[in-house]
This record gives structure tokens, C-alpha cells and sequence, in this order.
């Protein structure tokens, strides 16, 4: 995972960093004491340890279903839910997702105006606070599987 203050407000390809600069890059801690973002590393090829992770996060986060979504060139309309989901949104529950292939990037702002690109890759379990203002996009690879953990039944398209 790599953190860092985004440009407030980035022109061109979503997909690119978009550092300010001079570039200023955050820790986990640093992320977490701004934003609430909470951060884990988990090994996916061993098992015992990521179903112990996964428990713990499920457990924590009042977690009952789960889902795979998956973005790539196949898509369809691609472009039109990259732009649906760069919307900024805030939901009522913490929003918990890990990757388990490709990269993508979780944007969140703290502050207004005031943006943090989290870059997650394979391994990567990020939470989002709810009420925290954030948006998700796809880097130039143009490919991103997670899991995501929800605390409804109801299982939707939204991130």
C-alpha cells in the first residue's frame, strides 16, 4: 500500500497518482490518525492467517456479507461506472474491501477539499470510516478484483 496527499483537484487521466508537489507520502499511522482509515496486510496464500484476519475485521465490523467485484477491459461500459464511481460518497457503515489481484486507488478526504490517495494492491484490507467522504478508481492497468465485506444482506454495485 502507498498513501499520499492528492492534488485537490486532479485534471486528466483518474488514473494517474496525481502527487502535489513536491510529493507527500503518509504511513498507515499517519493515515489513520487523519482520515480513521485502518489498514491490514494479509497474506492470501496462507490461509490460516488471512481466515483469522478476516474474522477479527468481520467481527469488528459487524460484517454478514460479502462479494466479489472485479473491474477490467471487459467491463461493461467501463467508462461510465469509472466516472459513477469517482462520485464522492459517505455511507452509514464502514466501508471494507481487499484486493485480491490487481491495483486500484481508494481516494478519501478528510478534510474538504483536502484529498488522500490510498493505493491498494494484492494483500491490501483497507477500512473506510463511515461518514468519511471517499471515491475509488482504477489505475492504468485497467484491472482490480476485490472482496468486499458489507453489513447488509443486500449486496450492491456502489463501493
Amino acid at each position: 500500500m502507498q498513501i499520499w496527499q492528492m492534488e485537490p483537484f486532479p485534471c486528466g487521466d483518474r488514473r494517474l497518482p496525481h502527487h502535489v508537489f513536491p510529493p507527500k507520502h503518509m504511513t498507515p499511522d499517519q493515515l489513520m490518525s487523519k482520515a480513521g482509515v485502518q489498514y491490514f496486510k494479509v497474506d492470501l496464500d496462507d490461509t490460516v492467517a488471512m481466515k483469522k484476519r478476516l474474522s477479527r475485521v468481520k467481527t469488528e465490523n459487524k460484517i454478514n456479507c460479502t462479494d466479489v467485484f472485479t473491474i477490467n477491459e471487459s467491463t461493461p461500459d467501463l467508462q461510465d461506472k469509472l466516472e459513477e464511481y469517482y462520485e464522492p460518497v459517505t455511507k452509514e457503515d464502514n466501508v471494507v474491501s481487499m484486493v485480491t489481484d490487481g491495483t486500484c486507488y481508494f481516494d478519501v478526504e478528510p478534510e474538504e477539499d483536502e484529498w488522500i490517495r490510498i493505493q491498494v494492491e494484492r494483500g491490501d484490507l483497507i477500512v473506510i470510516p463511515k461518514g468519511l467522504s471517499h471515491r475509488f478508481t482504477i489505475t492504468p492497468k485497467n484491472y482490480v478484483q476485490m472482496q468486499r465485506f458489507l453489513t447488509k444482506s443486500k449486496v450492491t454495485d456502489e463501493n
